[in-house]
């Protein structure tokens, strides 16, 4: 992302100018984590709902974000649109024994395509910084590992000219990095369904505070936030 990009994407975060935020609204979906009756889950995985629009779903570790991820993915594949789909997998490599250890069991858990379906896929090998650190500094330095990593991700993805995009674990693109930069990203998408984590689970410090004032700053340009 050039400097002028950057600079304008600090324009619109002052003056709004990306889009009509006005319409956002947030939303618990209760029948999709109760298995509610047909019409609520139908109203809840509507892939038109989702078109065109900005989707960001946030929460705790193992609270079903991946999983209405994959639901709403398999929805637009359900209607054809695999072929203009593109996911991005940002979920870290964690040991079992640490997520054992750690009573994290979920952390890690990938959005894969549904089988025979024509989605790109896009991941890279990402350490978790907070599960692998023995310190703060080394946490730090781990998140740092893995921007390059991402970055190239998103170069990539822009270069497929394909306007639906899928984000698994979307907080890992700014545990270090800005929010300014993650929307710069964004925008060669129509359609934006990503999942971060928000929650209080992993350990804190100043690596979480960061991530959570970044977090906080990329909500902003979503036009709907689903909390689980």
């Amino acid at each position: 992302m050039t400097e002028l990009a950057v600079q304008q994407v600090q324009v619109a975060i002052r003056t709004n100018e990306v889009f009509d935020f006005r319409n956002k609204t947030a939303k618990i979906p209760e029948a999709f984590r109760s298995g509610g009756s047909a019409c609520d889950m139908e109203k809840v995985l509507n892939h038109a709902e989702y078109l065109g629009r900005w989707t960001l779903i946030l929460g705790d570790v193992n609270s079903g974000k991946t999983s209405l991820c994959r639901a709403i993915l398999e929805e637009m594949c359900r209607h054809r649109l695999a072929e203009r789909t593109v996911i991005i997998d940002l979920a870290p490599e964690v040991p079992d024994r640490v997520l054992l250890n750690g009573g994290l069991k979920g952390v890690g858990g990938r959005l894969l395509p549904p089988r025979g379906e024509k989605v790109v896929y896009l991941s890279a090998p990402l350490v978790a910084p907070r599960l692998s650190s023995a310190c703060e500094k080394e946490a730090f330095e781990k998140a740092r590992l893995n921007v390059p990593k991402i970055e190239a991700l998103f170069r990539q993805y822009s270069r497929l000219k394909r306007d639906i995009l899928f984000i698994n674990d979307i907080s890992m693109s700014v545990q270090v990095d800005s929010a300014e930069k993650m929307i710069g990203f964004l925008l060669a998408a129509r359609t934006v369904v990503a999942n971060g984590y928000y929650g209080t689970k992993l350990t804190s410090g100043e690596l979480s505070r960061r991530e959570r004032r970044q977090m906080d700053m990329l909500k902003k340009f979503f036009h709907e936030i689903i909390s689980m």
